[in-house]
């Protein structure tokens, strides 16, 4: 009966969003349309109707809104892209609340609008191999996270502050050396839409499966939805074989609507690096291919000791912070193209003196394709720990009245997702999600919570 009242609210949820839509339309919501007003978009809508009618790969187009002038623009070397996701977070049980307990919603919404623009300067006429990338997005609605589960990994991966903002804006130039392929890009780039990257692993709504944990939770760094300054260089020696080194702003900036850049060498610098080697052809030879990826990170900033402190009780400072990370992506049972089932693995570790997050581990399973004649479908179940630094455990000891101490911090946060991915139409997804939290925030006295989501993806 309980899943069967959740079905019965995402229903309503589809049901209402539609009847807005229709709303809008008709006029009855708002002003009232006057009769001109009411002819002209009957008009419209008759002749959207009837070109989808009349043109039978309308649900296979890639965009919502597919046109002669955007093919044409491509071929000037002009593109966009208009992104729509919504979700609809649910935190059912545990964490900080309970949804519908004193708050004034059970579900938590929010939704992203991203534009994305890119100009090929050899197709526009321009020079040869570049690449010119603007990126921004609105982003509104609520914090599920912070709010309502109190999880240190984020439950939902496009949580943020309200705002518009200038994401990313870069410009890359490859370069021919000596037979081999070689890369520069300088500008605002976020670090994770190159580095740190489990191809499998972005199929899931949670957060730790993008950036690892022990990354994104101990150290400022250029990830949605922060990006930075930064210079990457990439070279590729073979068609299997790639090295990416990356030097950015040590603190990209706030979290709020705008862009904000300053450079401060008082902030020190990020350097980024990480080999990676891939094998394999699925759509060629059905091999089953594979990616592995070895980094490292250093950034050169000062950073307090989370436990220790001098004879002032000021907390030691530690001169930098690094650490290293493994992930791998492996097809198991490919099928036709690529579908198949594959899975996925990553491993990080930093200090413990200096880090709230020592360790983490992550990974899961990919079947791309389980339904047959759904070869766009997704289903994914998956696992992200993260490990408690005992420095930080240490830090927040209890002590009792006979002078005996213990760990009021539990040692970790655990999170469990299955989700499924359903491609009703090349431009439009929608994906349920399940989550497990345990131990939210790592809180001995925080019960595990049971967080659903709901994400509906519209690529206008």
């Amino acid at each position: 009966m309980r899943y069967a009242h959740y079905l019965l609210r995402l229903s309503l949820i589809v049901f209402f969003l539609n009847l807005t839509i229709a709303t809008v339309i008709d006029g009855r919501f708002g002003k009232d349309i006057c009769a001109e007003e009411r002819k002209s978009l009957d008009d419209l809508f008759g002749k959207a109707h009837s070109t989808v009618v009349s043109d039978p790969r309308f649900f296979e187009h890639e965009h919502l809104f597919d046109f002669k002038q955007r093919n044409l623009l491509e071929g000037k070397g002009f593109s966009f892209d208009l992104v729509y996701t919504s979700d609809f977070v649910t935190n059912h049980s545990g964490g900080l609340k309970r949804a519908g307990s004193g708050i004034d919603t059970s579900i938590s919404y929010l939704s992203n609008t991203d534009l994305l623009v890119e100009l090929d300067t050899e197709k526009a006429g321009l020079w040869k191999s570049g690449m010119f990338h603007v990126h921004s997005f609105n982003h509104h609605g609520a914090n599920p996270s912070e709010d309502y589960i109190g999880d240190l990994q984020v439950a939902d991966n496009f949580e943020s502050e309200k705002g518009t903002k200038l994401y990313e804006f870069w410009y890359e130039h490859s370069f021919d050396l000596y037979g081999t392929d070689l890369s520069m890009l300088i500008g605002q780039h976020d670090l994770n839409s190159e580095f740190n990257i489990s191809e499998y692993g972005l199929l899931f709504l949670h957060s730790s499966f993008g950036f690892n944990s022990e990354i994104s939770n101990n150290i400022p760094v250029a990830n949605f939805p922060i990006a930075a300054l930064g210079v990457r260089m990439k070279w590729e020696p073979t068609k299997n074989l790639y090295f990416m080194a990356e030097i950015s702003d040590g603190d990209p900036g706030k979290n709020d609507c705008g862009t904000h850049i300053k450079l401060d060498s008082k902030e020190g610098f990020l350097n980024f690096f990480e080999l990676g080697y891939h094998f394999g052809d699925q759509e060629k030879s059905r091999t089953m291919p594979g990616t592995y990826k070895f980094g490292w990170w250093y950034h050169t900033d000062e950073f307090d000791d989370v436990r220790d402190t001098d004879e002032n009780d000021n907390a030691i400072v530690h001169d930098g912070n690094y650490g290293v990370y493994f992930i791998a992506d492996q097809m198991f049972l490919p099928g036709e193209g690529d579908t198949g089932l594959g899975a996925f693995f990553q491993i990080g570790g930093v200090p413990d003196d200096r880090n709230e997050v020592g360790f983490y581990i992550g990974g899961g399973i990919h079947y791309k394709g389980i339904i047959p004649h759904r070869e766009a479908d997704i289903l994914g179940l998956a696992v992200a720990h993260s490990q408690i630094s005992e420095d930080q455990r240490d830090a927040e000891d209890v002590v009792e009245s006979d002078g005996l101490s213990f760990h009021s911090r539990d040692s970790h946060e655990t999170a469990v997702e299955l989700t499924y991915r359903t491609q009703l139409f090349p431009w439009l997804a929608i994906q349920p999600g399940l989550q497990t939290i345990f131990n939210p925030g790592a809180d001995s006295s925080s019960d595990n919570a049971v967080v659903s989501i709901v994400r509906f993806q519209i690529n206008f």
